[in-house]
């Protein structure tokens, strides 16, 4: 009878361990394992938000960049007020290549009627008077004034037959800003 009880009770104690090894620790496992999957989510939402967060501040610093080299661009565009410094910046340059600034016209017949566009032309004709080669190099230095001036066209012509001296009609634009 001792053999019979303490088989039972092994058996009872075998029950127990396997049903609690079924029902407790195998769901203790599940639940390990869940909360293992969402750690991981939540790892990587962090991550994603981190690195979220270290591309927005590249994102503003090279909007400011793009902001300030914008500001750069939109300053070569001259004001209104301003033209009249164009004409001395133009007049010092032809000094400095010797020629001689003979005629600046502006065409102001569709300017200042221009009133929708922020941008706007201005056609420039200006007559010099020197050497060629020094003509030349007079056009080439625009690129570095500090407005968007460009030639449309030159008609160049030898004022006299013994002399290097050649008088150039240059058809320019001058880029304006509208405010």
């Amino acid at each position: 009878m001792t053999r019979k009880k303490f088989a039972i009770k092994l058996g009872i104690v075998v029950l127990i361990v396997l049903l609690w090894y079924n029902f407790v620790y195998v769901a203790q496992i599940n639940r390990l394992t869940l909360l293992d999957v969402e750690l991981l989510e939540v790892r990587n939402k962090v991550n994603m938000a981190s690195n979220a967060k270290s591309n927005l501040e590249n994102i503003k610093k090279r909007f400011e960049q793009e902001q300030i080299q914008l500001e750069k661009e939109k300053a070569k565009f001259v004001r209104r007020e301003n033209l009249g410094q164009v004409t001395e910046r133009l007049q010092s340059l032809a000094e400095k290549y010797n020629l001689k600034l003979v005629d600046f016209s502006p065409g102001f017949k569709d300017y200042f009627e221009q009133k929708d566009k922020k941008i706007i032309p201005l056609p420039l004709t200006i007559t010099l008077v020197g050497q060629y080669l020094a003509i030349g190099k007079y056009i080439e230095q625009w690129q570095e004034l500090p407005f968007y001036i460009l030639p449309q066209s030159i008609i160049m012509e030898r004022l006299d037959e013994n002399g290097y001296d050649v008088q150039a009609v240059i058809d320019t634009k001058l880029y304006t800003w509208n405010e």
